[in-house]
């Protein structure tokens, strides 16, 4: 079926799908040895928590997630720990391929909190490219209000089709990791987004609905348009939604995953399977036995490569992803992560290199197929100019780098790779300031912290000097208490509850974001030392003093 709705721009590249998604889906053979490094996700590394000659099972937790935004490792073979760094962890497997599983969770009946513990345990993370973990995302209800769950099936770009196969053969499987999903969230609505160039898994999916409760999912088939599959562009196209300017889909009701992640949450909560194999899609020129293969994290893409045919003198490069938005690798000497959804071994036919670039003619074409309607001529200009206010203000950070703007360049700019740039710039200057106001914030609060104990320090001696003097005269005119030191004391309490209270404000005005806890816990420190010098003070006054002596 169409969609009445639509998003600006977009292109069609040649898909390049038809290699891959002509064989079934089948399992990679069982590594001998995995590197598994410790930054899989989004957010912080994990910490390991194996030591070198460990005995491990698949599933066994060698990495512990590292603060909020961080995701747990587990072992994807069994065997002994080889190494342990402070990037990656080594397992030599023994062949025997023993399992590790969590408790099976019947998630009809579980409470939520049970739910959002496994996906925690169980080191899920989006496994369409970004590597969020899945844990942090579901709580997002905690937020928002989520009306729609989006399965996002789009996949759109060209040679991927690790979704496709994923639907064809675990549909239902799919659909009830999205049942599971909506119950975290609270949506009452399940939209599959699909594109029309995916005949076998529309199918798979139509049988598959019949089944599904307690929530019914729509289907939605899609014309075929890079970059569809973008949340934005997916969420338009869906429910003529727009997420705004530096927002999430959170912002507008709506929540997105990715088939893979949703069979991901099942395994975990009803086999009690940790995330330990992706589907990835093997394909290029270079291989003779392209596919999709279930494929245990950690093993190296070079052994990989090898079991589909690789031939090695028509190799030009191998890219993780697709052509667009996809990285080279470097080596070959790395290993399969959470984010390889894709290995494209490439001749130089097949990928040949960009032409030179030429200056820009001013054609406009780059505008006419940015899917976000921004300008990146302009964005382009600025990029290089280092004139990061107008970058701001033509909403950089708004660019998903789906690569529409390259690929139509007649000049063949790399406009993504400038962008790239700038933002990586800008969010250094971000780090940067955020690090000089956490000075600035430290300093204000030594400062008041001093004054602070210096106002301590002076009303303890005032204190004993007052206990000092009752104890060694007997006259009552001779315990006299000096009223000018307590007040000197006072004051400066006083003055240091001002200075908390001022900084709490500005700091409030200036970033409502950012944590107050500190803040707020030195006013309060500031404002009980205040109360106890205003007893000490109201006490001294009661008996005679120097002061009122004379």
């Amino acid at each position: 079926m169409s969609n009445a709705f639509d998003f600006p721009g977009g292109i069609y590249p040649p898909e390049r799908k038809q290699r891959s998604n002509q064989t079934a889906l089948i399992e990679a053979p069982l590594p001998r040895r995995v590197t598994l490094p410790l930054q899989q996700h989004s957010g912080q590394a994990a910490t390991p928590c194996v030591a070198h000659g460990d005995a491990v099972k698949v599933g066994s937790v060698i990495a512990k997630r590292e603060g909020m935004i961080s995701s747990n490792l587990h072992a994807s073979i069994s065997g002994t720990v080889s190494e342990v760094s402070a990037t990656q962890i080594c397992i030599d497997g023994d062949g025997q391929d023993e399992w590790l599983r969590l408790p099976p969770l019947a998630w009809r009946h579980v409470e939520p909190d049970a739910l959002l513990e496994r996906l925690n345990e169980s080191g899920i993370v989006g496994l369409g490219g970004a590597g969020f973990p899945t844990h942090i995302k579901a709580r997002v209800v905690e937020r928002h209000a989520i009306n729609t769950l989006v399965i996002n099936a789009a996949e759109c770009e060209p040679y991927i089709t690790a979704d496709d196969l994923t639907l064809r053969h675990h549909a239902n499987e799919v659909l009830e990791g999205a049942q599971i999903v909506a119950k975290l969230c609270g949506a009452q609505h399940i939209i599959i987004g699909i594109e029309d160039n995916k005949p076998d898994a529309i199918e798979a999916l139509k049988h598959a609905l019949s089944n599904c409760q307690p929530i019914n999912i729509e289907l939605k088939v899609i014309p075929t348009r890079y970059p569809s599959g973008g949340e934005r562009q997916l969420i338009k196209r869906l429910l003529n939604l727009d997420v705004p300017s530096g927002g999430l889909p959170a912002d507008v009701g709506v929540l997105c995953h990715n088939p893979g992640t949703l069979l991901a949450i099942l395994n975990a909560v009803r086999d009690g399977q940790p995330l330990v194999s992706r589907v990835v899609t093997l394909t290029g020129e270079a291989i003779t036995q392209p596919g999709n293969r279930w494929v245990r994290l950690g093993t190296s893409v070079r052994e990989l490569l090898e079991q589909a045919g690789l031939n090695t003198p028509e190799l030009h490069q191998v890219i993780q992803g697709g052509p667009m938005m996809g990285t080279p690798r470097l080596t070959l000497d790395t290993p399969v992560t959470k984010l390889t959804n894709c290995l494209i071994a490439a001749t130089l036919e097949e990928l040949p290199l960009p032409p030179k670039e030429s200056p820009c003619i001013r054609c406009g074409e780059c505008e006419s197929v940015c899917p976000v309607a921004l300008l990146p001529q302009q964005l382009h200009w600025y990029a290089r100019a280092q004139d990061d206010a107008k970058l701001e203000r033509y909403h950089l950070f708004d660019c998903i780098e789906c690569g529409a703007c390259s690929y139509v360049c007649p000049s063949h700019i790399p406009l993504v790779a400038d962008y790239r740039e700038a933002k990586s710039r800008l969010r250094l200057q971000r780090i940067e300031a955020v690090k000089a106001e956490h000075a600035k914030h430290r300093f204000e609060f030594r400062q008041a912290r001093l004054a602070r104990e210096e106002a301590e320090k002076q009303a303890r001696k005032q204190a004993r000097q007052a206990q000092q003097r009752r104890s060694t005269s007997t006259a009552a005119s001779s315990e006299k208490v000096d009223l000018r030191g307590l007040r000197i004391a006072h004051a400066a309490a006083k003055a240091s509850v001002k200075k908390a209270e001022k900084t709490l404000a500005r700091v409030a005005q200036e970033d409502p974001k950012q944590s107050l806890d500190d803040l707020e816990m030195q006013l309060a420190t500031a404002q009980e030392n205040l109360k106890a010098a205003e007893l000490q003070l109201a006490q001294a006054r009661e008996q005679p003093s120097s002061e009122e002596s004379s």
